[in-house]
């Protein structure tokens, strides 16, 4: 009995040594899984800004001679017919053509070693002018002369040579055209166009805005003259398909060539004369 008990009681101490000496089992890990990390953001790249407009430089220091034009925004089309009811008629713009800026440049090259500027004016302050309201009496030197004062406002030049648009008769018909434009009569021959180009010259003085004295055989009579075969009054062209649309028109190469050709002649023919006030 005392041999058994001595070996229940070995048993027992290397089961308890055993156990005192097994590694503690790691913790689970815990069911609250850690969120995933977010993504880092972005930040959105600033937008450029757009580049700041430049503004137009002002001509500024002194003025000689302030240039205001008033022919170069519209072209006149007209077909005559044999009666009132064959006639055709249509207006394009033609800002692109550079009429007005031509103007300006012939009276730079009319006046060597003066002080030219262009006047800049707002679209259609002309139109009251050449469309005016009904009245019992007008006073056309009046109407243009107050126009002329308002638009040179604060430019202080010492004259202004001012070009609009003149009205004349088509070949000694009742019908008229006005200013830059083409026209053909019902008895012209097939593809034979006229391009004209009819305008007055005033010359203004800076400070009381009265009205030069026009040369010797005024050019503004010489344009407001009928028709003539001279080249001063007309440009003939013997291959224009007559145009039909605006659009027609204002992209014309033919046209605008031939209307910026007569009027440099007519320029630099007569515009001297205005400039030295002869």
């Amino acid at each position: 009995m005392l041999r058994i008990a001595v070996s229940l009681i070995v048993l027992s101490s290397i089961w308890t040594s055993a156990v005192a000496q097994t590694p503690p089992t790691p913790a689970a890990p815990s069911a609250r899984t850690a969120a995933p990390a977010k993504p880092a953001v972005k930040k959105a790249a600033p937008k450029a800004k757009p580049a700041a407009q430049q503004p137009v430089a002002a001509e500024s220091g002194p003025c000689q001679i302030g240039v205001i034009s008033a022919i170069g925004d519209r072209f006149s089309v007209q077909h005559v017919g044999l009666t009132m009811f064959g006639n055709e008629y249509l207006e394009a713009p033609i800002e692109t053509w550079g009429i007005d800026d031509l103007f300006v440049a012939k009276v730079r090259a009319a006046a060597p070693g003066t002080a030219v500027r262009k006047i800049a004016y707002a679209s259609g302050a002309f139109k009251p002018y050449y469309q005016p309201e009904a009245k019992l009496f007008r006073n056309d030197r009046n109407d243009l002369t107050a126009l002329v004062r308002q638009i040179a406002g604060t430019a202080n030049c010492e004259r202004y040579v001012v070009a609009t648009k003149a009205r004349v008769s088509v070949d000694g018909t009742n019908q008229s055209i006005e200013g830059l434009g083409v026209y053909k009569n019902w008895a012209s021959p097939s593809g034979r166009g006229v391009v004209v180009a009819h305008y007055r010259i005033n010359v203004f003085d800076g400070r009381t805005f009265d009205i030069h004295r026009s040369p010797t055989r005024s050019f503004g009579d010489v344009l407001a003259s009928s028709f003539s075969n001279k080249n001063d009054n007309m440009q003939i062209l013997n291959n224009l398909e007559f145009p039909k649309t605006p659009e027609q028109v204002t992209n014309s190469a033919l046209l605008r060539d031939s209307t910026r050709s007569l009027l440099t002649a007519q320029l630099e023919k007569y515009l001297p004369a205005y400039i030295k006030g002869e």
